[in-house]
């Protein structure tokens, strides 16, 4: 048996949108993960996933992917891939930062809701004074209003956003 096959499983891969590709041959030797199908769709950012005996995915953030041609000992052509261990799943990963203007950052995520309206308060008086057309300041205003109303916004930062206009 050759050493590849010795360490020959499936893996898949998770894109950065959430979308899983695969299963595709690939071998774990250790140190890298060696994809052994050259038609793999596979980045800097996604995320490898094999599939432990207890059912759970092992996660691993690909750092460098890259291509060979030529394989070595019998594995033909294949991707070579650096990773980080242990990325974690969507649902685990932290609250995300919205950056509005550059000088207002703003955390979304549990007790930060007054920090992104007064973000928002920010922007719309930054609007207003802008030098754009009043039909212009009008409609921008008028899109932040629904989106500050739609449903998945109120449900992320509180329906005190309504109060900006």
């Amino acid at each position: 048996m050759s050493l590849m096959k010795k360490y020959e499983q499936e893996a898949r891969i998770e894109k950065p949108d959430g979308s899983i590709i695969g299963p595709y041959r690939a071998s774990f030797p250790g140190g890298i993960i060696l994809l052994l199908d050259q038609t793999a769709d596979v980045e800097e950012g996604d995320v490898i996933l094999r599939e432990l005996p207890n059912g759970k995915d092992e996660r691993n953030q690909v750092t460098e992917a890259t291509f060979y041609s030529r394989g070595v000992s019998g594995t033909g052509p294949h991707f070579q891939i650096k990773y980080r261990k242990g990325q974690p799943a969507e649902a685990q990963k932290p609250s995300q930062t919205i950056n509005i203007n550059g000088a207002q950052s703003v955390q979304v995520g549990d007790y930060n809701t007054q920090n992104i309206i007064n973000s928002f308060e920010v922007l719309v008086k930054k609007i207003e004074d802008s030098n754009t057309p009043d039909n212009q300041k009008a409609e921008a205003k008028s899109l932040l209003r629904k989106l500050l109303e739609h449903p998945a916004v109120v449900s992320v930062i509180g329906a005190a956003a309504g109060g900006i206009f």
